[in-house]
């Protein structure tokens, strides 16, 4: 799936875009705006570090997806 913001091939569009309220947009593009609304502009060393996070799939999202594949295969080998 493509993000309409970006341009790029992404597996799926999680984020609310704050541009109109209604576009779904990747999850950099989606911290991106969020950063842009926090002051956070281009060329911050926070703004890189947290955009490297994103980058990483280190998300919110990404980090409860990992836990809970972890957690169903724990249930199946009886841990």
């Amino acid at each position: 799936m493509k993000c309409p913001r970006c341009g790029k091939e992404v597996k799926r569009l999680l984020a609310l875009s704050r541009a109109d309220n209604k576009t779904m947009i990747c999850d950099e593009c989606g911290t991106k705006e969020a950063l842009d609304d926090a002051g956070l502009t281009e060329g911050s060393s926070v703004r890189k570090s947290i955009l490297a996070c994103v980058g990483r799939g280190s998300t919110p999202q990404e980090r409860i997806r990992a836990n809970e594949i972890t957690t169903e295969r724990e249930c199946l080998d009886g841990n």
